[in-house]
């Protein structure tokens, strides 16, 4: 009779381990499953983060930031806010475009530069057949974008800038010339124009003024970099101002282009749709920003905190313009 009830004791417990066992089991699948989902985001989240380092985005940025105030410019009222939204969305793929290509067409150099091989294309995670069919791609949305979504004349400027980009700087100017960034800067500075077309279909000559100031920004803000890689660029075959005339020369040539923006700026006072609330702040940091270069010059500072002062003097420019446009808008 004692038998009985230890064989059900026992059986019991059977029957309890082989449920623990199922449960175990499917909270291992359960977990197993969770790690594979886990793999996969982390394997799309880092492919993502690869191009989206392919777009250059910080140039990019740059465009988008100096459009956005013409089109507050361009017109007695304030843009919709779907123009607005459409113009820098196109802006900045097209933009983006452009930083893909040069990486796909300079992998081989990027390759040979501390600085820049680790970049998507250089580097290997990201094949030439995809990166070529992604930059395409937001090349074509980005024209569409504009084309529709604002102007045939701003999806025309931002094309035109992405080909002068990739066909003439990336392929001819900047393994050939000392000028190449002197040059190939424009294709860096056609922001102002991209929002001024967008907003009225035209181009007044504020707009090539703004287009002027970004053209004679970028040799002193690049060659202030240039100077801190002189040895990779001329590793990679790049002939940058400081490998082919040295340091003194270059310095010399920051502080002259610094000095040009003080007029370049100071030309905006005669326009109609410019105040005192852009000109004073954006004279006063443009002769600070000389001052620097200056500095640079009598090698009395280094030139790769005037190359990151540079990146904020951009933005105090136009962020300027672009809140003095608003009070006038809006209030």
């Amino acid at each position: 009779m004692r038998l009985f009830p230890y064989v059900g004791w026992v059986g019991a417990l059977s029957m309890n381990s082989k449920l623990m066992n199922t449960r175990l089991a499917a909270r291992s699948s359960s977990v197993s499953e969770r790690q594979a989902a886990f793999s996969l985001s982390s394997d799309f989240l880092t492919e993502a983060r690869s191009y989206f380092q392919m777009t250059k985005p910080t140039i990019s940025l740059l465009v988008v930031v100096t459009a956005m105030p013409t089109l507050f410019m361009a017109s007695s009222t304030a843009p919709s806010a779907s123009l607005v939204l459409l113009t820098l969305l196109g802006t900045y793929l097209c933009s983006s475009a452009a930083g893909a290509f040069n990486q796909i067409v300079e992998r081989e150099k990027d390759a040979r530069m501390e600085r820049t091989l680790n970049r998507p294309v250089a580097s290997g995670r990201v094949g030439f057949v995809p990166a070529t069919i992604f930059a395409w791609t937001i090349l074509a949305l980005g024209t569409l974008t504009l084309y529709y979504g604002a102007t045939p004349l701003a999806a025309g400027i931002a094309v035109s800038a992405a080909a002068f980009y990739v066909l003439f700087y990336t392929l001819y100017l900047k393994p050939r010339t000392v000028q190449n960034i002197v040059i190939g800067g424009a294709a860096g500075s056609v922001g102002p124009l991209i929002g001024w077309a967008a907003a009225s279909g035209q181009l007044a000559w504020e707009a090539w003024v703004l287009f002027g100031i970004i053209f004679l920004w970028t040799p002193p803000h690049f060659w202030c970099l240039a100077l801190k890689y002189k040895e990779q660029f001329a590793k990679a075959g790049f002939p940058m101002m400081p490998v082919v005339f040295g340091d003194q020369y270059t310095k010399r040539q920051i502080f002259a282009y610094s000095l040009s923006l003080l007029p370049a700026v100071g030309v905006l006072g005669f326009s109609s749709v410019v105040g005192l609330g852009f000109l004073i702040p954006s004279l006063l940091i443009t002769a600070y920003f000389a001052y620097l270069c200056y500095l640079v010059m009598k090698d009395r500072t280094e030139p790769m905190p005037v190359f990151l002062f540079s990146c904020l003097y951009v933005f105090v420019v136009f962020g300027a313009l672009f809140l003095e446009r608003l009070l006038v808008l809006y209030l």
